[in-house]
């Protein structure tokens, strides 16, 4: 009997599931890294693509800055600091203030005009029942086009001698005699400036037609119960559903504009006598044209601070109608 006793609870110990206790929390050094993977995930997954930024953004901007305080030439091979040398002589240099002018000339009528035409394209196409698919397709060809491509395609159609523009305004009386429009100091920014809008509007269209396509249906019903028209419908149902849109598309093709070189200098590389030289294009001539590297780093520090004085003031304008929606 007493062996019989003593054999059963040794048998209900081999068949007891109950698992082991476990021992004091946090000595495994295992579990402790995987809690600490565990409770840092997102900045795991999100390191790669911070040091990826770190990489083509950083450090180039960090190098350029330094730049902008030496000597660096590329016809010496010396590099010496020189202090705000670089910016004195740009301060100094009255093409300097006239690139400025003939930036903003170029941004504000670029995009104002990429911004009327994208959001005319988009009313329409969004009252367009049928074939939208193909319509909108056809409208955003001019987006796909390579910048060389884009530009050279312009120069030979509004050239002087064999441009497709020159004829047709000649057929139709509103020109006398053809027109370099390229070559001529009056009419080489309003050129480029259309060409810029022709590129960029299917970009505000399609993203102003999504926008459009959020606002609800029963908000146009309404509105004409009431006896609204079609303007109305655009001043009181989508401009307001649409302006953060507007405004964060803004804000954007400024920058891209703003910094925008291969499409004035594939078409005028600045000219004629200087009518088209942006920023982009006079920091380009002083670096590469008078290979001062130096002087060139410091032209694009004051493109940064002139764009950044820019967003400050759209931010500062459209910051009311945020907290108004919020």
């Amino acid at each position: 009997m007493s062996r019989l006793a003593s054999a059963e609870p040794a048998a209900d110990r081999r068949r007891d599931p109950s698992p082991p206790v476990a021992g004091p929390p946090g000595r495994d050094p295992l579990a402790r890294l995987g809690g600490w993977a565990d409770r840092r995930t997102h900045l795991l997954l999100v390191l790669p693509g911070v040091l990826l930024l770190l990489a083509v953004v950083a450090y180039p901007i960090g190098f350029n800055l330094w730049n902008s305080f030496t000597n660096r030439n590329l016809s010496f091979p010396v590099t010496s600091w020189v202090g705000l040398d670089n910016y004195q002589r740009v301060l100094d240099d009255p093409a300097f203030y006239s690139a400025i002018g003939k930036t903003l000339v170029w941004t504000f009528a670029s995009v104002a005009g990429q911004l009327l035409l994208g959001f005319a394209g988009a009313v329409a196409l969004q009252n367009v029942r049928r074939a939208q698919t193909p319509l909108r397709l056809g409208l955003i060809v001019p987006w796909a086009f390579p910048s060389i491509v884009l530009a050279f395609s312009w120069r030979f159609m509004l050239d002087p001698i064999v441009g497709v523009v020159n004829d047709a305004l000649l057929a139709v009386g509103v020109i006398d005699e053809p027109v370099a429009w390229f070559g001529n100091e009056t009419t080489a920014m309003p050129a480029i400036v259309a060409m810029n809008i022709w590129f960029g509007f299917p970009f505000m269209m399609v993203a102003l037609l999504a926008g459009l396509q959020t606002i609800p249906a029963e908000h146009y019903e309404s509105a004409r119960v009431d006896g609204a028209n079609f303007w109305q419908e655009l001043r009181h149902i989508v401009v307001p559903a649409l302006r953060a849109l507007i405004g964060a598309l803004v804000v954007l093709r400024t920058i891209w504009v703003f910094n925008n070189f291969d499409f004035v200098y594939l078409a005028t590389a600045g000219g004629p006598a200087g009518a088209t030289e942006t920023l982009a294009v006079y920091a380009f001539r002083v670096g590469w044209s008078s290979f001062e590297i130096g002087r060139m780093a410091a032209v694009s520090v004051a493109m940064l601070a002139v764009l950044a004085v820019i967003v400050a003031v759209y931010l500062r304008v459209l910051r009311p109608d945020r907290d108004e929606e919020a």
